[in-house]
Order: structure tokens, then C-alpha cells, then sequence
């Protein structure tokens, strides 16, 4: 590190000699003047990397001396050294952005350590969190060694998706480097999990909870609560996204995190629609067949029908509700009359607003060159999400509601993955054109990348007809045809993609906000 330059002013500066001497021994240059004047001519005329300022001098005071340092340059540190611990001064000298503060008497191991905290803090950081990392990245390995069941792959999700928002905060791209090679490690054992696990899942009460439990176990039990209660589903938000913006959550409610897993295909007309009908898609197209029309499947018609799906399901839980309040927000005008209506929805018991910008985001990205620019990684993604939350009109909603006594239960559909390794597949012309699953007849693909279901019917999805299969890219694999390689390739590489399997797309957070004790 470089030697550094500090500037001491203090009008009793020959006695701080010793203490002078004790920072000269140890590297640093000092320079002293004893009085404001001086202090302030000095950084006219010299570059400092420190100021050390006594608050009570003759002449001008530390306060004042302090205002035109800063004025002639605002980014240099100051310590300000003083006898006084009186609440108001010390209040306006942070107000003029002091670094830190000592109270006399000092003694030499003070002055280093905070020097040590404003020119060493991120170093000294770097390596605390290197060595928790390090423990961190031993005992996940272990973990995959013994074979984790899906609570495992619960804690494991939620540990790395923390890891990411502390690594943001930090300039380390070796540590950044290892932790992406981490979750591409426990992507490809999770994958290996799922195909082997998925298809018992679906017949065994021995499973996490899935998107077509979320209202039987969440959303009715609060219905008994007295409260009203508001059900928000933001389309496709990974959890990584849910935890920048949960501290703002937990300033307006009693916040409780639970994890559920997305079914297969993660996809909006499949997992948002088993959410409210809380059957699979293969009952809903037998059960409620003119719900469930084949169409392209970018056209989210099958979604049309959500809030009559909800009330069938409500009922058939065998809970008495007239009619519940259903809400999907596309734009701010549709966000700015949800916040107009909720005066009139405090007595009703259940409201479901569907907001679809996380998904809409992820779909225009792939599309728009400025997009691509402005987020061009997951780090990226979390701190568009959290600019897009503290300016929306749905954290505005949420305010409102902290104050209705209201129960609030947050979650998505489905997530998201950025998709970096292109996989090759063939199929007929009526295979689906979706990027990360394929619906069709005589699919051809790698397996070692993908997961092929044969029998749909077992898997809870209804076939177009006998030969019809799905699968599924894993990781952060996507489709692409041989003939048109390179164009896929340019079109879909690095985008968010979702439909198949990965922690990102099927690991999903639902939060009960509670109103807070006063």
C-alpha cells in the first residue's frame, strides 16, 4: 500500500510529538500546522490522503476549518479529534461528513486503527469474507457428497442467493469467479435430484410443497384470520430478487420466508395456472377443458382464466367465499388503480394481484439491446429489481396495506435463469418454439444436458396425442436447432430464460407479511 499523507492540525500540536513519531515509525508522512488557517492553506497548496482535526482551536474552530476543507475538496477523510462529547457538535460534524471521530485522551493504537478502518475496511473485509467463503464452499461440498433431500436443497439455495447479495457489495472478481463456479456445481447435482425425484413427487405426500398446494396450505388458512387478505404473485422472481427487496418488506410487516418448488414446465400457462387451480395441468385440461385451448404457447391465453380457477378451488376446499377480488397488472395506470381501490377492499377477504413486470423484464431484455446493457448479469438483475420495487406503485400498495391490518403473502410462479451453453435439438415443425423446454414428436437432443419425459401423462401434463413428449434443458443449457445455430445462439445467449430446470427457475420464496405488534 502506499505511503500515506495526513495532514494533523491541533493547537497543542508539540505535544503530540510522540504521537507523531509513532505514525512516522510506522510509514505514514505527517505533516502538522497548529491552527485553521494554516490547515486550510495547506490543503490549497499540498495533497493530503487524511486530515486528523482537533475540534476546539483559537481562531477558526475545527467545525468551521472543517466546512472549508471539505469545500476545497469533499472526498478527503477527516478524523475529528475532540474533549467534548456534547451530542450537538459531534452531531454537525457528521453532518459535514466526517470519516470518524476520537475523544481525548487518544493513544497511539486508536489513530491506527482508524486509519486502518477508512483505508483498510474493504481489504481487511476481502479477507474476512474470503476465509467465510472458504468455510462456506468446504461444508457446501460436503453437503453434496451426502446426498441432499429437498430441504437440503432448500438451506443450500437460500445460503447461495445470500452469498450473492454480499458478494454485489464487494470488488472481488476471484471470489465472485469461484462462487458462480459453486452454484454451476450445484445446479448440475440439483438437476440430477430432480429428474430422479420429480415424477414421485407427484405421488407421494413425502415432497416439498408445489405450486398447486400454495393456496390449500398458505392463502386459506389466513382466510380465517378476520383480516383481509392479499394474495401477490410477481411473475417470475428468482429468490435472489425476493431478498433485495425483503429488508424494505420487514420495515412494514412480521415478515415469514417459506421456500416451495415450481412444477414442470416452469412456465407461466403451466405453474401459474396449477397455483390456482391447485391441480396439475393435465386435471385442469380434463376437468376444465375450454380453459385449457392448445394455442402458441407464447400466447398466455391459458391464463385467462385464473380467478375462475381460484374460486372453483376455494370452494372445493370447502370454504365459503362470494367472491374473491382478482387483479393482473401489466401497467402503471393498472398499478395506480389498485392503489385507488384499496380504501374500498378493506372489508373483503380474499384480493389477488398478479403483477407481471419481473416477467415482462425478462422477456423484453431478450429483445432490446439498451435492456441487455443496462442488466447484463444476475448481480445486475437483483439492483434493477430493487429500483424497480422502491419506484413502483406495488411498494406503494404494500404501504397502504401495512397499515390495513392486513395479511399480505408475497410470491411468484416461476424464476429465471441467464442462459450461457447453447444444446442442440431436432424435432417436427409442431414442436413449441419455447427456449428451455420442448413439447412435440420425435425430440432428439444431448442427453447429458436435458431431461426428456416420454410419458407426459405421468409427469401431471396433458399430451396432444400419443407420441407427444416433453423436455426439459437443465442448468443454464437452451435450445437451439442445428440449421440455425449461430442465429439462436446470437438471439438467446445471456438472456433470462425460464420452463426449465434449475435452483433458479423451481426454488421460490412465499412470504407471509404480517401486520407489525405496536
Amino acid at each position: 500500500m502506499k505511503q500515506l499523507k495526513i495532514l494533523w492540525v491541533d493547537d497543542e500540536i508539540e505535544h503530540l510529538k510522540p504521537f507523531i513519531m509513532f505514525l512516522s515509525d510506522r510509514g505514514y508522512n505527517v505533516k502538522t500546522v497548529s491552527n485553521g488557517s494554516d490547515a486550510i492553506a495547506m490543503v490549497i497548496s499540498e495533497k493530503f490522503d487524511l486530515v486528523l482535526l482537533d475540534e476546539m482551536m483559537p481562531g477558526i474552530d475545527g467545525l468551521t476549518t472543517l466546512k472549508e476543507i471539505k469545500k476545497l475538496n469533499s472526498t478527503i477523510p477527516v478524523i475529528m479529534v475532540t474533549k467534548s462529547e456534547e451530542e450537538g457538535i459531534m452531531d454537525r460534524a457528521i453532518a459535514n461528513q466526517i470519516a470518524d471521530y476520537l475523544i481525548k485522551p487518544i493513544n497511539p493504537n486508536q489513530i491506527i486503527m482508524a486509519i486502518k478502518k477508512i483505508f483498510q475496511a474493504d481489504e481487511i473485509r476481502r479477507n474476512r469474507v474470503g476465509q467465510e467463503y472458504a468455510q462456506f464452499s468446504a461444508k457446501l461440498n460436503q453437503k453434496l457428497f451426502d446426498s441432499p433431500n429437498w430441504e437440503d436443497w432448500y438451506k443450500t439455495y437460500k445460503d447461495l442467493c445470500k452469498w450473492d447479495l454480499i458478494l454485489d457489495e464487494m470488488d472481488d472478481s476471484p471470489l465472485f469467479q469461484t462462487h458462480f463456479l459453486e452454484k454451476l456445481n450445484c445446479n448440475t447435482e440439483y438437476c440430477n435430484y430432480i429428474t430422479e425425484n420429480y415424477q414421485d413427487w407427484l405421488n407421494s405426500d413425502d415432497r416439498p410443497v408445489l405450486s398447486f398446494d400454495l393456496i390449500s396450505e398458505y392463502v386459506v388458512p389466513n382466510l380465517n384470520d378476520k383480516k383481509p387478505v392479499y394474495f401477490v404473485v410477481l411473475d417470475c422472481m428468482r429468490l435472489d430478487q425476493y431478498y433485495a427487496i425483503e429488508p424494505y418488506l420487514k420495515e412494514l410487516f412480521d415478515v415469514e420466508l417459506n421456500l416451495y418448488h415450481s412444477i414442470l414446465p416452469t412456465a407461466t400457462p403451466y405453474s401459474r395456472n396449477a397455483i390456482f387451480s391447485g391441480l396439475l395441468p393435465i386435471d385442469i385440461a380434463r376437468n376444465f377443458e375450454h380453459y385449457w385451448t392448445e394455442t402458441d404457447d407464447l400466447d398466455n391465453s391459458r391464463n385467462r382464466n385464473e380467478h375462475q380457477l381460484l374460486d372453483y378451488h376455494i370452494k372445493d376446499l370447502g370454504y365459503e367465499l362470494d367472491e374473491s377480488k382478482y387483479v393482473k397488472i401489466f401497467t402503471m395506470e393498472e398499478g395506480n388503480f389498485v392503489l385507488r381501490k384499496l380504501d374500498s377492499w378493506k372489508n373483503e377477504k380474499l384480493v389477488v394481484l398478479v403483477y407481471n413486470f419481473l416477467d415482462l423484464l425478462a422477456h423484453h431484455r431478450s429483445k432490446s439491446q439498451i435492456l441487455k446493457e443496462t442488466i447484463p448479469d444476475e448481480a445486475a438483475l437483483r439492483a434493477f429489481t430493487k429500483h424497480w420495487f422502491l419506484h413502483s406503485s406495488f411498494y406503494e400498495t404494500l404501504k397502504k396495506l401495512s397499515q390495513q391490518n392486513a395479511t399480505v403473502i408475497i410470491t411468484t410462479d416461476h424464476g429465471s435463469i441467464r442462459v450461457t451453453r447453447a444444446t442442440q435439438i431436432q424435432g417436427d415443425k409442431e414442436t413449441t418454439t419455447t427456449v428451455r423446454y420442448k413439447q412435440g414428436r420425435n425430440l432428439m437432443c444431448n442427453k447429458k444436458h436435458t431431461f426428456m419425459m416420454r410419458e407426459p401423462e405421468k409427469f401431471g401434463l396433458p399430451a396432444r396425442n400419443i407420441v407427444d413428449n416433453f423436455v426439459y434443458s437443465k442448468e443454464d443449457y437452451y435450445f437451439v436447432y442445428p440449421n440455425a445455430y449461430h442465429q439462436y445462439q446470437k438471439q438467446y445467449n445471456g438472456t433470462f430464460q425460464h420452463g426449465g430446470i434449475s435452483m433458479e427457475e423451481m426454488i421460490l420464496p412465499l412470504s407471509i407479511c404480517k401486520p407489525k405488534n405496536k
